[in-house]
């Protein structure tokens, strides 16, 4: 529960959310969801297999709403156990705002599947089909992306993640619309639905600087450290190197460490050109190789920021305690 109460709170920021959480079935993982105590009042939670639901209200508006948020499961037999449990869910709150989100493991088409090797499923996709047509559930158009997974080879990748609404939903929020933005260390790009001008997404974190987590800073300290030559007995040397150090840190600051953010977008950026071409052409032989490296950058990066978050963690249960 710690650990849930962690995660849920380094995901959302540092504004104050609530959530609810489903462990995970077997070899596929668990459901969590998030939401801003200040934005949203929810009621209840509850689960079955593969799918959490929470209900609630906007609270500015005092509009109700019903949010089923499914991991489906690879198996078409039991993904169709799930889609028949939802369908009698759904006609139990025929009437609710409803919103059916994220990862249903199925595509609607061969044209959202693109992949090597295995072979398109076109029962999985049938039943799939079938069911968002008899739950009356429309099925939003896509902006930024085709495809919301990508399997970093630069060729298999599929539309497995999408916002599913209740015609009164639509009716209520009649401007809803989705769109798939940059994925980072996940094989799936992020969806974010909004609502006129609202977004309902989680806050941009920020980070405390951690520099000893950067690679290269040990042997740029040490370098600059031992080229300061000075002569003084005690601490004096030690003191006069440290305040002659501190110029060379903050530019080494500068060039390393300041913008984390911007050197993620940037990569980000680059794979998702690559993304980008790879959904209507095979890429190069080079251009995989470095999709691989940028690969390679992502998490190297994501790594030292996440770095940084734990040590701004650490540092405020310090002061709290």
């Amino acid at each position: 529960m710690l650990l849930m109460i962690f995660f849920a709170t380094a995901v959302w920021g540092n504004s104050k959310c609530g959530y609810s959480f489903q462990a995970s079935l077997g070899a596929s993982g668990g459901i969590l969801t998030v939401w801003d105590t200040d934005v949203v009042e929810v009621w209840t939670t509850s689960h079955f297999d593969h799918a959490l639901v929470i209900r609630g209200r906007v609270i500015c508006t005092c509009l109700e709403f019903v949010i089923v948020n499914v991991y489906a499961p690879c198996d078409t037999a039991t993904k169709q156990l799930l889609w028949d449990q939802l369908s009698s869910f759904f006609l139990a709150n025929s009437h609710a705002n409803l919103c059916l989100c994220e990862d249903y493991n199925s595509v609607r088409s061969e044209e959202e599947w693109k992949g090597r090797g295995a072979a398109f499923r076109q029962h999985d996709t049938d039943i799939f089909n079938s069911f968002i047509i008899d739950s009356l559930l429309k099925d939003l158009q896509i902006c930024g992306r085709l495809f919301t997974s990508y399997r970093g080879d630069g060729y298999s990748m599929s539309r497995l993640n999408r916002f599913l609404l209740s015609p009164t939903w639509c009716s209520v929020w009649p401007n809803s619309n989705q769109v798939a933005i940059q994925h980072g260390l996940s094989d799936h790009v992020p969806i974010v639905l909004f609502l006129d001008e609202e977004n309902w997404g989680p806050r941009p974190l920020r980070m405390l600087k951690c520099w000893a987590d950067i690679p290269g800073y040990a042997d740029f300290f040490y370098n600059r450290w031992g080229s300061f030559v000075l002569n003084g007995w005690g601490s004096y040397v030690p003191k006069e190197k440290l305040k002659l150090i501190k110029g060379s840190l903050k530019e080494w600051h500068r060039s390393h460490s300041q913008n984390m953010e911007g050197k993620l977008r940037v990569v980000k950026d680059m794979m998702a050109s690559l993304d980008s071409k790879g959904e209507s052409s095979d890429l190069l032989q080079e251009e995989m190789e470095e999709l691989h490296e940028l690969s390679f950058s992502l998490h190297s990066l994501s790594r030292v920021q996440s770095s940084m978050c734990w040590q701004k963690a650490r540092i405020w249960l310090f002061v709290g305690s």
